[in-house]
């Protein structure tokens, strides 16, 4: 059987395979369209699961460290995630900008006046 393409592949191989690829096509979706700090948050909250990850099944280690830091960053990404603040547009505030230049200039014209 291995002279066709994927000859010798166990079906553990091929899952493997799939899951690497289908990574990468996540990793791409998220550089396309997500913002820098998320990105951020995503790769330390996959340090953090592959760390968990880790010590459940092989018996890596464990810290006390590792666990204070990976409880700040999964509060880091709840913090991020669920943020009420509204976001500012460039146009309004290129708009405010333009409203406070404007009010400060008559406040200056109407002080020499």
């Amino acid at each position: 059987p291995s002279g066709h393409v994927g000859g010798g592949w166990s079906w553990l191989t091929l899952a493997v395979a799939l899951l690497g690829a289908a990574g990468g096509l996540l990793v791409a979706l998220s550089i396309k369209y997500g913002d820098a700090i998320l990105k951020t948050l995503a790769t330390t909250g996959a340090i953090v699961l592959s760390s968990v990850l880790d010590h459940v099944v092989l018996g890596g280690p464990l810290t006390p460290t590792m666990m204070i830091a990976g409880v700040q960053v999964i509060l880091a990404i709840f913090n991020y995630s669920f943020d009420s603040t509204p976001a500012v547009s460039a146009e309004n505030n290129s708009t405010k900008q333009k409203t406070t230049t404007t009010t400060n200039t008559s406040l200056i014209m109407t002080t020499q006046s």
